[in-house]
């Protein structure tokens, strides 16, 4: 499975509609394991910045979070696809202004053929900090998205994309605020 960075289209952190997830069906399997799609964590969805409503500083900060990794395979999955398992690595911080309270982070996985989004479904971390605890690393549920296989098992047309289902501000905040983050090439 490859993860790289590359330019963010914007859109595809506002458009919904939904992933091609499903269970666990282990019928009619490839003999061989078709190529994994790439995944990217696309950068300028990787931050959510949530603010009070009092200002852009850092005492008007309620919560920060970062997606820091993702993990997954793949192997051949039913009816001649390839099935992906994700999970993604979060670290989230709690800021002057929080209340306190649990929160809740919305991501999305995205499946894209030729660079066009076929489907998208958004997801939900919750997140909660135990008693003046400020900073939680945690780990999302693995996640499991099916693509058609290539009748080339060396090739696929298809790329999944991953990041933070941010609002018009926080997308601008993002693009106009932080220098856009270098995720690094794995392989497995």
């Amino acid at each position: 499975m490859t993860l790289s960075a590359r330019p963010l289209l914007p859109l595809i952190a506002l458009i919904g509609s939904s992933v091609a997830l499903t269970g666990c069906n282990q019928d009619d399997q490839s003999a061989f394991a078709p190529t994994c799609p790439p995944v990217e964590i696309l950068s300028q969805a990787a931050d959510f910045y949530q603010y009070d409503g009092h200002g852009l500083d850092a005492g008007s900060l309620v919560t920060h979070a970062g997606m820091s990794g993702l993990t997954g395979n793949c192997e051949a999955g039913p009816k001649k696809s390839v099935r992906s398992r994700l999970s993604l690595a979060v670290v989230v911080e709690r800021g002057p202004a929080s209340d306190g309270k649990d929160i809740v982070l919305p991501y999305f996985v995205a499946v894209l053929r030729d660079g066009k989004i076929l489907e998208k479904k958004e997801f939900d971390i919750p997140v909660s900090f135990a008693g003046n605890q400020s900073t939680v690393s945690l780990r999302t549920p693995v996640r499991i998205i099916d693509v058609p296989a290539s009748p080339d098992l060396q090739q696929t047309n298809y790329t999944l994309k991953v990041g933070f289902q941010l609002t018009h501000e926080q997308l601008d905040y993002n693009q106009t605020h932080l220098r856009p983050a270098k995720f690094t090439a794995h392989t497995n």
